[in-house]
């Protein structure tokens, strides 16, 4: 048994393990993934998909939401959610469950081999922060090696059995939450202006704009989440929010946007959120979000997703952006050269 926190550099003296120093290689060996948790994140069903691509059908999930199908889902995850499932079921590589009888909130998380169980995990740690897209919380378990985790792993089984419910199976869905439009609420290093100090930052725009046409590249730019991990040869985590903007040179005022050299720079969105960004990369052509690459995918993303023009999990296509109505990520300067305006066109 190993008592489990998050890496985080404030408890560093506490010298725990993470959840992360067994899944790292149970993703890439075990034969039978077996979940029941609460609620789910859009990330989480982004992530969880890839990595049932990742193991090219050696893998077999069974994930039980025990949260969403009462307390509500956004047609987003509901509709990716129900896709996974048919996926599964197609490919004879497991299920997706809901609870129609009532809510779960627990976490528990199995893996197996042939068989055999390798480990067991119970805890705090949600879908998000088991399987790596949520970093903003420390999450304590406890994790069960091999036989010693048969216990949480058979229970598992037992909790699915008696709430669970195939999702493809369950009483069709037709009331859905809003999804939010508050896309960077909650995230590090963003800070949310008012009202009144969202119109009056909006208003010190001048003449100095610069326009930098979205891009669709297979594994980069918008889609620098279906790239390469991040440990080669491995299944390594990476964030369906997480982009990299391709400044060209050939845009006309690209001169006006401050040099890799310069640093982090403020921009304020026209809705109101106010975080830095950097240039990175030969020549300072990535234009990026500063701190976390999610915040600037996050907020371009998302706004696609609100629109119905981008499913979850999916790729930015030429079609995406025909829906969505917008092709260019437009940077105007205030008329104090304090900050950058940030808007879709």
């Amino acid at each position: 048994m190993d008592l489990l926190l998050t890496k985080n550099p404030i408890i560093n003296s506490l010298h725990a393990n993470c959840i992360n120093d067994y899944t790292s290689k149970y993703f890439e060996t075990a034969t039978q993934l077996n979940i029941a948790t609460g609620f789910i994140s859009n990330e989480s069903i982004a992530e969880l998909r890839r990595l049932i691509e990742y193991r090219k059908h050696t893998l077999n999930l069974s994930l039980f939401i025990g949260m969403n199908y009462i307390d509500g889902f956004t047609k987003l995850q509901y509709d990716a959610v129900k896709e996974l499932g048919e996926k599964l079921i197609k490919n004879d590589l497991g299920n997706v469950y809901v609870s129609p009888k009532a809510m779960f909130h627990g976490k528990m998380y199995s893996f197996l081999k042939d068989g055999e169980c390798l480990g067991a995990f119970v805890g705090s740690s949600n879908l998000g922060s088991f399987i790596g897209t949520s970093q903003n919380l420390i999450e304590s378990d406890v994790f069960f090696e091999a036989d010693s985790g048969l216990g949480i792993h058979n229970r598992i089984i037992e909790i699915t059995n008696i709430l669970g419910e195939s999702i493809s199976d369950a009483k069709p869905i037709e009331n859905f939450k809003e999804p939010t439009t508050a896309l960077l609420d909650g995230f590090e290093y963003v800070e949310k202006l008012n009202r009144e100090e969202t119109a009056q930052c909006l208003l010190k725009g001048s003449q100095n704009v610069v326009r930098i046409p979205l891009k669709t590249e297979d594994k980069s730019n918008l889609n620098a989440y279906f790239g390469a991990g991040k440990v080669k040869g491995r299944f390594s985590r990476r964030d369906y929010y997480e982009i990299e903007i391709i400044i060209s040179t050939k845009i006309p005022n690209r001169s006006l946007l401050p040099n890799k050299e310069d640093g982090n720079f403020t921009v304020i969105t026209n809705d109101g959120y106010k975080f830095e960004c950097a240039r990175q990369g030969d020549y300072g052509k990535n234009f990026r979000s500063a701190h976390d690459l999610k915040i600037l995918g996050r907020w371009i993303k998302g706004q696609m997703e609100n629109a119905g023009a981008l499913k979850l999990g999916d790729k930015v296509t030429e079609e995406t952006l025909r829906k969505f109505g917008k092709s260019s990520l437009v940077l105007t300067q205030s008329v104090d050269k304090d900050f950058w305006i940030l808007t879709l066109e």
